[in-house]
């Protein structure tokens, strides 16, 4: 018996899948676009200072290599709460994971779990989010987000959408450095959307990838810290493959604001067991590196200036993009990228455009447009000025 004959070719990851088709492209002057990860202006991937020190400090230790329990690193998770939330609290439950996509992986699972068939997220939103939720039985809806005839983040249109939102139903929500748009609501915007949500009793679930990437540590957390001081019950996800570069590490954390204590508890007990069921308990290493980097002061202050660069770095080569395409006669006005921040670009390009820098420019990017920002560097932004502006 052929038990796999029936089995479909699944279709490519649309970014991993484009990383792929990048490495096998075989023309000199390629750039990648693509996948979200740090480069530096030589184009190379960076291990940070605070890390390498964090990792000879580790390993001086002669530290073993038994299994964590299913929560993980204690002091990782408790250094985490104060880093993401601002500061420990009894009914803050909190669960190390493999990354921030099993973060995200484990809200779902366990929206599953409490009854939710139903999840409303952004739209646009990461490309992973849907199949994500899918995979763990919740069907996505979709609210309105960005307004791509003005190119802007669409508040009105938000919040006017939650408010037809079913109570108890969970809401995605993107805490900063929103992937692909690049475009975050802004402190008083938060206020409004938080006093909609609780308005509705909607759950809110917080994808935070991207802490320090958009404006800086604690001002990229405003919007957690003031649904928070709002008195949410809420879900977070977070990740710390790109604020500590960590990316094959596979490091982050999944946390669970209750009610109280005792409901936290029953929370852990009921987060524990599917995490067993998952993938029984997550990796050391780079939990050891986290909690050695944040318990000092001044490997603290070392990773909190890296992080600094990282963001001066990618906030310049966003200008010098926007500013290199509206001086080379671009049919459209980039302006409005200024208003970005993060990681990511939303272009405005069309899928025809993207196809043609793919295959005239070997310029890789998903077909929504999106662009990683990261990728960027004095050594190929005048090509990739010149392309965009050859396939508009």
């Amino acid at each position: 018996m052929n038990f796999f004959d029936t089995i479909d070719m699944a279709p490519p990851d649309p970014i991993l899948g484009l990383n792929t088709a990048f490495k096998e492209d075989p023309r000199s002057n390629k750039v990648n676009l693509s996948i979200g990860a740090y480069k530096t202006d030589d184009l190379q991937p960076l291990v940070l200072t605070a890390v390498r020190k964090a990792e000879q400090q580790i390993l001086s230790q002669g530290m073993d290599k038994e299994y964590l329990s299913q929560d993980g690193n204690p002091e990782y998770v408790n250094r985490s709460i104060k880093l993401v939330f601002g500061a420990e609290q009894d009914n803050i439950f909190g669960a190390q994971a493999p990354g921030g996509t099993a973060g995200v992986r484990l809200a779902a699972e366990f929206l599953a779990q409490i009854g939710s068939s139903v999840i409303y997220i952004p739209d646009p939103t990461w490309a992973n989010h849907n199949q994500v939720f899918a995979r763990a039985g919740l069907k996505a809806e979709l609210y309105p987000y960005y307004d791509a005839e003005r190119r802007e983040f669409t508040k009105s249109g938000m919040v006017e959408a939650i408010k037809s939102i079913p109570s108890g139903t969970p809401i995605l929500l993107h805490a900063c450095c929103h992937n692909p748009t690049g475009l975050d609501p802004t402190p008083a915007d938060w206020k409004e959307i938080s006093t909609a949500i609780k308005s509705q009793e909607l759950l809110p679930v917080f994808d935070f990838a991207y802490q320090g990437f958009g404006r800086g540590i604690d001002e990229d957390a405003t919007a957690v810290r003031h649904f928070l001081a709002d008195g949410h019950q809420m879900l977070v996800a977070n990740s710390y493959s790109k604020n500590f570069g960590l990316y094959g590490e596979r490091i982050g954390g999944f946390y669970v604001v209750a009610s109280d204590g005792e409901i936290a508890e029953r929370v852990k007990s009921q987060v524990m067991r599917i995490i067993r069921a998952n993938y029984s308990n997550p990796p050391l290493h780079g939990s050891r590196i986290i909690a050695a980097v944040l318990a000092s002061d001044a490997l603290r202050q070392e990773w909190e200036s890296e992080l600094a660069v990282m963001r001066k770095r990618i906030s310049g080569m966003r200008k010098a993009l926007a500013e290199g395409l509206n001086a080379g006669g671009s049919s459209v006005d980039f302006s409005f990228m200024y208003k970005q921040n993060g990681m990511f670009s939303y272009s405005g390009l069309s899928k025809e455009a993207v196809g043609r820098l793919r295959d005239e420019f070997a310029i890789y990017m998903p077909a929504n447009g999106r662009l990683n920002v990261a990728g960027l560097s004095p050594k190929n932004l005048d090509y990739v000025v010149e392309a965009i502006i050859a396939v508009l």
